[in-house]
């Protein structure tokens, strides 16, 4: 009788064992919450306590900065920044990523929703959407068609177009364009705008956030001498205590002008250009929006593709980042998907948008946080300053938001990277050149497209035409060694590099150690793959050879590919290394030499004798040369004659 615990037989899956732990390890995969969770402590909890509400404190001001960089109300940078925090709790790999609104993809949302509320919540959801399939497709691969170079010159590009789009909000101009060029214009036109109040308020701002910035420096290497040399001494506290001001600068600048707003503010008049009256509460559930896609469709998949692809790439690269420094793994495709149900879910909620953010990641990780439990005490914080503090956000000037936004991206502009890539690849400044002026006179979205086209042309053009290179062996034999496969792009290409190889002695022959080319060898160790062009081409590589009676050869070919090619009807003695390619096919020409000067020696023999005749008693084959007199021979002239 069976035993009650006994799986049911199933030789096809060890007795159905198999299945279920590999559904079991699929549900960790995508449920990675159930990893951490299980081991989750008081210790961890309160180190998540205070690395969840530090972010929280930051990301309250960016969140509002970032939905105006946006285009769009204020609230809706709230909104966005707690409801992907909370999503990511659940699926997300990487404890130190915090998710929620950026520069770029707020930047990316302005120029393609144009402020159009309904438009932006959309992107969200079918940005959403590729996200999720692409991460459950297991479609990583897609974020390498971005070079390093291109993703550069992007970054660079785009943090100077979303600076140069603030600076209406910091000097206090109201009509202020956010394009690049038309920032260029506006800066001569539109000059004598500028409110002094602003601007003076904007620019002192910028320096408190610096001077803030420095003393989190500063006090960070303080701080950390103290702890190798003294252990945790008061003194430690106290740098570490300035290293929490300087990380809060964000909160006290933004904080400090609503209250210099808030005293100033006179019989319903203020000095500053506020944000003005921001409705509590929360979002509710709505799906309304979604009708856009009766409507603008084509435009929604368009452009929630290209926001797919630099959320993606933005958010694995802030994951990846951090789990190199700290030392864990995270899962790549479950970073997507959860970036993808991040956007999915928020979408609902009249989020736009969102990814990981690298500046408040850093903050997560700085401030020691355990797991991913840390966003949700971010995203709590964000929900409370919604319920409770609105009133208090109308009198934040716009000019403090703007510098919030100029500070934190000015650090993302790099241009040693085109200097560093011109010593060592100077295509690759090329791509980063390219890709920065599109960005800054196409736009973001038209930018990347054609930096990655760029990219992509470069790699069509190196398939084209792989460095190929022709070396004399000595001998009479010729190395033909190509750097890269061979496939239909490059079959072409490689032909006529072999078939110049095939008439060596004709182009170099006063520069050769050989007279003629008797063997060719074709170095394949690089190749992976031969599609059915390239057998075709070898196939004809092998017939010229043989019309022109020269040898072939081949190196490195693998195993598999040897059995194609002979599938295929191509039969080429193949080697491992070249120098015994080399010997053989020296050995065989030697060889094929001396038969031929044997034939050669025979073949002027056997013509010797038909010519002058053999003596006496010896063979017509004979090889004893046959030896007359003149007398004997003008006696045979004349009998010839009188015949």
């Amino acid at each position: 009788m069976r035993d009650e615990d006994e799986l049911p037989r199933d030789d096809t899956c060890c007795g159905g064992l198999c299945q279920k732990r590999c559904c079991l390890d699929y549900g960790k995969k995508r449920f990675p919450a159930v990893t951490w969770a299980p081991h989750y402590t008081l210790e961890k909890g309160n180190a998540d306590l205070i690395a969840g509400t530090t972010v929280g404190l930051m990301v309250v001001p960016q969140s509002l900065a970032y939905a105006i960089t946006a285009d769009l109300p204020a609230v809706y940078g709230l909104y966005s920044a707690y409801i992907g925090a909370w999503i990511y709790v659940l699926f997300g790999t990487s404890k130190d990523v915090t998710v929620g609104p950026t520069s770029i993809m707020s930047s990316l949302v302005a120029s393609t929703a144009n402020g159009d509320i309904a438009y932006a919540i959309c992107l969200s959801l079918v940005a959403g959407i590729y996200m999720l399939i692409m991460g459950l497709l297991e479609f990583g691969w897609v974020m390498w068609l971005i070079s390093y170079p291109t993703l550069a010159g992007f970054t660079s590009a785009a943090a100077i177009k979303i600076a140069a789009g603030e600076i209406g909000d910091l000097v206090g101009i109201k009509d202020w364009d956010s394009d690049f060029v038309d920032v260029c214009e506006d800066i001569v036109t539109k000059y004598d705008q500028i409110r002094w109040t602003d601007a003076l308020l904007g620019f002192a701002c910028l320096a408190i956030l610096f001077l803030l910035w420095l003393l989190q420096k500063i006090s960070a290497i303080r701080y950390g001498m103290e702890l190798v040399e003294k252990g945790k001494t008061p003194l430690f506290y106290f740098w570490r205590s300035l290293w929490y001001v300087g990380l809060m600068r964000n909160i006290i600048v933004v904080l400090g002008a609503a209250l210099l707003d808030y005293c100033l503010y006179v019989d319903d008049d203020t000095p500053f250009i506020v944000i003005g009256y921001i409705e509590p509460g929360l979002q509710s559930l709505d799906i309304s929006v979604f009708q856009k896609f009766h409507d603008q469709w084509t435009s929604l998949l368009i452009d929630g593709l290209v926001i797919a692809l630099i959320g993606l790439l933005e958010g694995l690269a802030v994951a990846k980042s951090f789990s190199k420094k700290n030392r864990y793994e995270i899962n790549n495709s479950q970073e997507m998907v959860a970036l993808g149900l991040c956007n999915i879910a928020g979408s609902f909620f009249q989020c736009y948008p969102v990814t990981g953010s690298f500046s408040r990641s850093s903050v997560n990780s700085e401030s020691g946080v355990r797991t991913q439990f840390g966003g949700f005490w971010t995203g709590l914080l964000v929900m409370l300053c919604l319920l409770f503090l609105t009133v208090f956000f109308s009198y934040i000037p716009m000019a403090a938001l703007a510098a919030v936004i100029i500070f934190a991206v000015v650090f993302m502009v790099n241009f040693c990277i085109p200097v560093e890539m011109w010593k060592v690849r100077k295509l690759g400044t090329v791509s980063w050149v390219i890709t920065f002026w599109s960005v800054l006179l196409l736009g973001i979205e038209y930018g990347i497209i054609v930096g990655v086209v760029f990219d992509l042309i470069i790699v069509i053009a190196k398939n084209l035409r792989p460095d190929t290179h022709t070396h004399d062996m000595g001998g009479g034999v010729i190395l033909v060694d190509v750097d890269s496969g061979w496939n239909y792009l490059s079959v072409n290409y490689v032909k006529e590099r072999v078939e110049e190889a095939l008439f060596w002695e004709r182009k170099n022959f006063l520069f050769s150690q050989s007279v003629t080319v008797n063997a060719i060898i074709l170095d394949m160790s690089k190749f992976s793959e031969l599609d059915y062009t390239a057998m075709e081409s070898l196939k004809g590589i092998q017939e010229d050879c043989r019309s022109e009676k020269i040898l072939l050869f081949s190196v490195g070919l693998s195993a598999e590919l040897c059995e194609d090619a002979q599938n295929f009807g191509v039969v080429i003695p193949n080697f491992d290394a070249t120098e015994d390619a080399v010997r053989a096919a020296q050995r065989e020409i030697g060889l094929a030499i001396a038969i031929r000067d044997h034939l050669q020696q025979h073949e002027a023999r056997t013509e010797d004798n038909k010519r002058y005749g053999t003596f006496r008693g010896e063979q017509p084959n004979s090889t004893q040369p046959v030896i007359r007199t003149a007398e004997q021979e003008e006696e045979e002239e004349e009998e010839h004659t009188t015949k």
